[in-house]
């Protein structure tokens, strides 16, 4: 499972991106809803699994 932090890692720097772009662009309101949304639950989700591998490689 330790093969897949770099991936995690990528995908919370792309959630944060999207978050971003979701406060500071002006975009459709379909897009931004959807960046304020997609982009604070990847992030969510994103961390729990790399604190899940990290606690398991640790065991």
């Amino acid at each position: 499972m330790i093969r897949y932090l770099p991936v995690l890692m990528i995908a919370l720097i792309v959630s944060n991106l999207l978050t971003i772009l979701g406060l500071t662009t002006n975009l459709s309101p379909l897009t931004t809803r959807l960046f304020l949304i997609g982009g604070p639950s990847m992030t969510v989700i994103t961390a729990i699994a790399i604190v899940v591998i990290v606690l398991r490689a640790k065991k």
